[in-house]
């Protein structure tokens, strides 16, 4: 059935592909053009891997081209239009252009930067992919939306920052970026992709905004130098193999809110010594912190009673020690794998300091944390224990929270 299938579409591919291979309707000053009612499209002389280089250089588009009296207005890049013109160093588009087809500069290995028009509200896929003299992308707010594997491979991109008119960090949008190391992401994305950032082996930090929901598979797989990360409350889920060999990555807090970690989520981060799950959560995959995650030996679970978990889930648990809420340490030194942990303690909910008992000292400690005191990670004080409340963030009704239970009124 396959066979022919494939054997009725096979024609019909090669049709298509017939077409685009000559894909012009004019040559008017060394560009080329799709015309179509009054406006016209900037295109290739030749299309495929054996793309007769027709750009070079710096190109300037106009507005306006006229051919056989009709003038007609440029108002796309088309697809594959600079495809493989490995000779291309700038090109100068009219603010009439607002889009940027598929695979518009693809394998434009001499194109070191390129600020993208404000009159732009959409880059198709693979648009810069492998252009990899690419150092420096400008996007405008005007972009709302950018293709998958659009900067796949420009690895020496070092820096990029998503406008606030973007919701979506696509599907392979970054993937293999190996030099990139600062990314900035604005609170209007509330999805980062599947493989979005991945072997972007360069990028040692990340702060997630607020609106983020989820974060897709393999979307941080392979940074290497990752070594801190901010997941925000506003996340639902983790996807599977997310944060997979980072291996520079130390500890993860996970926040109120989240609810899945999928299977290999951190798996190989072997400098992982510490790992918070909060109450919220309420399914952790096969191998989330396993596989390599060798060095691994706090593991804190805000969780009443234990989770279902496989033999996988826990990368060293005969040498790690688990921390449990009050009251629950019997549930889980009866619950399968749980067990297995070489110690299990209970938390003392409100202990910031860590000295094992809850007294007026952790209030101290609770408001230098408000008041952004206690630095970055690695913390000096419990910021876990130091959300009383459970909302997610520690803030003034955790002090109220706190000192209720000094008081006995919890």
């Amino acid at each position: 059935m396959k066979q022919r299938l494939f054997a009725l579409l096979l024609p019909l591919t090669l049709c298509l592909f017939a077409t685009e291979a000559s894909a012009y309707d004019a040559e008017v000053n060394g560009i080329y053009y799709i015309f179509k009612g009054s406006e016209a499209t900037v295109t290739y002389l030749l299309n495929g891997t054996n793309n007769t280089p027709a750009y070079t250089g710096d190109v300037v588009i106009p507005e306006y081209v006229s051919y056989k009296g009709v003038t007609y207005r440029v108002t796309a890049v088309g697809h594959w239009a600079f495809q493989y013109c490995t000779n291309l160093t700038s090109v100068s588009l009219p603010s009439s252009v607002t889009s940027l087809g598929n695979y518009a500069f693809y394998h434009c290995e001499n194109l070191t930067s390129y600020e993208i028009p404000s009159s732009i509200t959409t880059v198709g896929m693979y648009a810069f992919s492998e252009c990899s003299g690419l150092e420096s992308i400008s996007i405008p707010s005007s972009v709302t939306s950018i293709g998958i594997y659009a900067f796949q491979n420009c690895t020496s991109l070092t820096s990029v920052a998503l406008p606030n008119s973007m919701t979506a960090v696509s599907n392979y949008m970054f993937t293999g970026c190996s030099g990139l190391r600062d990314v900035s992401i604005p609170n209007s994305v509330t999805s980062i992709g599947v493989k979005a950032f991945e072997k972007c082996t360069s990028l040692a930090s990340l702060t997630l905004p607020e609106s983020v929901v989820s974060i897709g598979n393999d979307a941080f797989n392979g940074c290497t130098s990752l070594a801190s990360v901010d997941i925000p409350s506003s996340v639902k889920s983790v996807g599977a193999r997310a944060f997979s060999g980072c291996s520079s990555l130390a500890s993860v807090t996970l926040p109120y809110g989240v609810e899945t970690i999928g299977g290999g989520a951190f798996s190989l981060c072997s400098s992982l010594t510490a790992v918070s799950i909060p109450s919220s959560v309420t399914s952790i995959g096969n191998a989330a912190f396993g596989d390599g995650s060798t060095n691994l030996t706090t593991v804190k679970v805000n969780i009443a009673s234990p989770l279902t978990i496989t033999s996988s889930t826990f990368f060293n648990r005969a040498n790690a020690t688990l921390y449990v809420p009050k009251g629950s340490k019997e549930a889980y030194q009866s619950a399968q794998y749980w067990r297995e942990f070489k110690n299990i303690v209970e938390i003392i909910k409100g202990d910031v300091n860590k000295d094992g008992k809850v007294t007026i000292a952790d209030v101290t400690a609770l408001v230098d944390i408000i008041l952004g005191k206690d630095g970055t990670q690695p913390f000096v004080y419990d910021h876990e224990c130091a959300d009383v409340d459970e909302d997610g963030s520690i803030t003034i009704p955790d002090v109220t929270a706190l000192v209720n239970i000094i008081l006995g009124v919890e």
